[in-house]
């Protein structure tokens, strides 16, 4: 099938509650084939990135070629022949200022919002964690959340973002811990000024992310004075819908923006809305019926170009996954047979004890019969 007929599938994270996606890349991927090729791709929810040729999502296939990740998915959705260009209309110094502007938007404004959904206990415990269990099978949902928040760990730790502690009041009541009541020593006064002066300096970041781009959108409807979205409104909107749309128990970030920031609120939800009004794709949801499937290594189809961006490291924590699979899978064997031999052993042992207490019975039957005689 020639490229320019085929028909697109983009596989990204599925929804949960009032977000488009869990996942920030995936939101940006969606809200940019709306815009681009509205009517010609489906969506399939998915939440296995082993079916992506790179490990990731979300990712696009269009007959026989493939992308991965947003700016992947964006550079190929731009040259197909019935793709509308959104940023054709500036000149190339205001293109290659887009590019370095997503690129500080996907790392500055991306650790802020990862920031609010990995790093934040009281969020991870009461919206990421639980998003990303609903979505996995059994057993993948037991380690791949914590899989998936540890891949964010590094990074945020380099920036100073992760584990900020939240702010703890005095409880007059002990919380309760597997059933039983403990009793929570309130927090020291050095420890509440300490974790008082990180959160500050989340708050600071923010402000100093959010200032730049408050600034640079004015008082216009979308970045750099367009009249319609360009791929830097859809990447900065896709953030900013990630803040927004969820209902998180720490909102850190999310009330600087609502507070200080009512222009970028307003530029989210306009960018939001303009993509809703073209065709909505069609969305094929993915069931897992039986996941022992997924225990397997699955193969990945060969793609034409390796992804040079695929690290050493990376490689080799994904094979420890994979050997971790393969390990959990044997175990889960050995113990099944063991048990079953176990089972069987106690059923010969009891036949045993019933066979030889017959036996006893019918010795002291003819003992009593030589004594008569």
């Amino acid at each position: 099938m020639p490229a320019s007929t085929a028909h697109s599938t983009l596989h990204i994270w599925p929804p949960y509650g009032d977000l488009l996606s869990i996942d920030i890349s995936s939101v940006a991927a969606l809200l940019y084939l709306q815009l681009t090729i509205p009517g010609s791709f489906s969506v399939v929810h998915c939440a296995n990135p082993d079916v992506s040729p790179t490990g990731q999502l979300p990712f696009l296939t269009h007959g026989l070629h493939q992308a991965s990740g947003f700016s992947s998915i964006a550079a190929f959705v731009r040259n197909l022949p019935h793709a509308r260009h959104l940023d054709t209309h500036l000149t190339s110094v205001e293109a290659a200022q887009i590019t370095a502007r997503v690129a500080h938007i996907e790392s500055d404004y991306g650790d802020l919002v990862n920031h609010m959904l990995y790093s934040l206990q009281e969020n991870w415990a009461a919206v990421t964690g639980p998003a990303l269990v609903s979505m996995l099978p059994l057993p993948q949902r037991y380690y791949v959340p914590s899989r998936v928040r540890l891949s964010h760990q590094a990074r945020l730790e380099t920036v100073e973002l992760w584990h900020v502690p939240e702010v703890e009041e005095d409880e007059d009541e002990p919380r309760k811990v597997f059933g039983r009541r403990k009793k929570v020593r309130p927090a020291t006064e050095p420890q509440r000024f300490k974790a008082m002066m990180e959160r500050e300096k989340v708050v600071e970041k923010t402000c100093a992310v959010l200032e730049v781009y408050d600034r640079l959108l004015g008082r216009h409807a979308f970045f750099m004075g367009s009249d319609s979205p360009t791929t830097l409104d859809i990447a900065f909107a896709a953030h900013s819908h990630m803040l927004l749309n969820a209902r998180y128990p720490d909102p850190l970030v999310t009330d600087v923006l609502t507070e200080k920031h009512p222009r970028l609120v307003a530029h989210c939800n306009r960018v939001i809305e303009t993509a809703s009004t073209n065709f909505v794709p069609q969305v094929i949801e993915q069931r897992w019926t039986s996941s022992l499937w997924y225990l397997f290594p699955s193969p990945r189809m060969p793609a034409r170009r390796r992804a040079p961006s695929v690290s050493v490291e990376a490689q080799k924590e994904d094979w420890r996954y994979k050997l971790w699979r393969w390990g959990f899978m044997g175990t889960s064997v050995l113990v099944a047979a063991v048990y079953v031999t176990s089972v069987f052993q106690v059923r010969l042992i009891s036949a045993g004890d019933v066979t030889g207490r017959e036996d006893v019975d019918e010795l002291e039957e003819v003992e009593a019969a030589v004594d008569e005689d």
